[in-house]
C-alpha cells in the first residue's frame, strides 16, 4: 500500500473514532448538577491503548468537544477538547504497546487528570463550592470509562490485528 492509502486510511479511522466518542458521550448519558456523566472515557482509553497517541488525542479532544458543542454545553468544549485530549495523550504515551498493568496505570492516570481538569473548570466556571460533585460524579464517569478501556481496548486491538491493519497503517502514522 502506497502512502496515500496510509494517510487517507489514518484521516478515516481518526474521523470514525471521533465520532464513536461524540456518540458514546453526548447518547450514552446521564445528567449532573454540573453537565453529565458518560461513556466516552471508556472509548478515549481503549482506542487510546488499541491505536496509539495520536487517535487518543483527536478522537478524544474533537469527539468530546464536538458532543458539548452540540449537546448545548458550549461553555465547556474548550475545557473539554485540552481535558479529554491530554487524557487521551497521557493513556496512550503510557499504556500503548504496554503489558496490561501498565496500561491500567495508564488509565487510572488519564482518569485523575480528567477529574482534576474538571475540578479547576467548574471552579473557574460555576464556583469552587460546586467542585465536589463535579469530582464525584467524574469518578463514576472515569471509573466506568477504566473498566470499559480494559474491557474493549484487548477487542480493538484484536479486530486491527484480524484486518490486516498493521502497525505501519493505523498505529504509525
Amino acid at each position: 500500500m502506497g502512502k496515500n492509502h496510509y494517510s487517507l486510511l489514518t484521516l478515516v479511522v481518526l474521523g470514525l473514532v471521533t465520532s464513536i466518542v461524540l456518540v458514546s458521550t453526548m447518547f450514552l448519558k446521564l445528567p449532573t448538577a454540573t453537565g453529565y456523566i458518560h461513556l466516552g472515557d471508556g472509548v478515549i482509553f481503549a482506542t487510546s491503548l488499541a491505536l496509539g497517541p495520536l487517535y487518543g488525542i483527536v478522537g478524544g479532544a474533537l469527539g468530546s468537544a464536538l458532543a458539548d458543542i452540540l449537546g448545548g454545553y458550549l461553555v465547556w468544549a474548550p475545557w473539554t477538547m485540552v481535558i479529554k485530549g491530554v487524557a487521551g495523550l497521557i493513556v496512550a504515551k503510557l499504556g500503548y504497546n504496554k503489558d496490561r498493568k501498565k496500561q491500567i496505570f495508564a488509565m487510572v492516570l488519564g482518569a485523575i487528570w480528567i477529574i482534576a481538569g474538571y475540578a479547576v473548570g467548574t471552579a473557574v466556571i460555576y464556583s469552587p463550592m460546586a467542585i465536589l460533585p463535579e469530582v464525584m460524579g467524574n469518578i463514576v464517569q472515569t471509573g466506568s470509562g477504566i473498566l470499559i478501556g480494559a474491557v474493549l481496548s484487548p477487542v480493538l486491538s484484536k479486530i486491527i490485528s484480524e484486518m490486516g491493519f498493521g502497525s505501519k497503517a493505523l498505529k504509525e502514522n
